[in-house]
């Protein structure tokens, strides 16, 4: 179950590359996704860094509590994130495009957390319900993953 989260957490990392891209040359819509944008990043890094050292802890304790802790702080500051950019205008066809395919690469990204959340909760229970939760959750980010690559191709 814990190399499964590896997935997750890949796209959690790619989520904070995301946000290192630089505005060059672009509108005002498209810079104020991208700032919105940027200015979560130092909030994804501090959770991502909470998740790994919940998953380090998981690992010699067994208890999921600190790991769904991660994830709930995680799930709030994606779904922060995902509101802002809602606010941020969007004129033109491809930038309207392209934060609509953020939104949803987002909300793909909060399913499968919340997804991961649960698998620890029922692992103790059902460890192959949890097992299945974990497949689940790596489908999600596997499918965000895609869905914030392609909206940042079309806001550059």
């Amino acid at each position: 179950m814990i190399h499964r989260t590896r997935r997750v957490l890949a796209c959690l990392m790619v989520l904070c590359s995301v946000v290192a891209i630089p505005v060059s040359a672009a509108s005002a819509s498209d810079a104020s996704i991208k700032a919105a944008i940027r200015s979560y990043n130092p909030r994804l890094l501090v959770d991502e860094g909470h998740f790994v050292t919940a998953i380090g802890e998981y690992k010699t304790s067994h208890n999921p509590s600190g790991v769904q802790a991660a994830l709930a702080a995680s799930i709030a500051t994606i779904h922060s994130l995902k509101s802002k950019i809602a606010a941020q205008p969007a004129i033109r066809h491809r930038v309207k495009a392209g934060k609509a395919k953020l939104q949803v690469g987002l909300r793909g990204i909060i399913v499968a957390y919340e997804r991961l959340k649960t698998a620890f909760g029922e692992h103790n229970v059902s460890p192959e319900a949890a097992k299945n939760e974990v497949a689940n959750a790596g489908i999600a980010v596997d499918k965000a993953r895609t869905e914030l690559a392609e909206g940042m191709k079309l806001l550059r």
